[in-house]
């Protein structure tokens, strides 16, 4: 939110989640309202969606995970690229 809650409205929100939040101040809820996180997860995609982005067969797209040119995640034996990564390379920049 780019726009800070009026001193009033907060406090009048303040004093009405009271009894649900004991010792909720205006000051806390305004930072609860108004968080945002550091940073974003980022996008990972499956192995036949990277083959379909980059316009490849799942072969091709095999041998560029096992030769690490393409990095991978493993979730659960799962496998996963970061979206950067796919980006990257269709951009032409090397992959780090």
């Amino acid at each position: 939110m780019s726009q800070s809650i009026p001193k009033e409205i907060s406090n009048a929100a303040a004093r009405m989640l009271e009894p649900y939040a004991p010792g909720l101040t205006a000051e806390r809820l305004a930072e609860a309202i108004t968080y945002q996180p550091e940073t974003e997860r980022e996008h990972l995609l499956t192995r036949r969606e990277v083959a379909a982005r980059l316009r490849i067969s799942m072969p091709t797209c095999d041998r560029l995970l096992r030769s690490g040119e393409l990095p991978k995640l493993r979730i659960r034996g799962a496998v996963r690229v970061p979206a950067s990564a796919v980006e990257a390379i269709l951009n032409g920049k090397a992959v780090a």
